[in-house]
């Protein structure tokens, strides 16, 4: 699998995740619902390292 088609899925999941977190917190489900938005968010960060196909690779 290439790092862009897993930045694709992570981000797919970021949403789903951040979607989780709305309904959760719809149920008072509040502890689910922070879970929830910190994965999406932690998900988030490591994406912001994760370099893409493109970039040359480090020796």
């Amino acid at each position: 699998m290439k790092k862009d088609e897993t930045r694709k899925i992570l981000l797919d999941d970021i949403d789903n995740f951040r979607l989780k977190a709305k309904y959760y917190e719809s149920l008072r489900l509040f502890e689910a619902a922070k879970y929830a938005g910190n994965l999406a968010s932690n998900l988030e960060l490591a994406l912001t390292t994760m370099p893409s196909d493109d970039d040359p690779e480090i020796s």
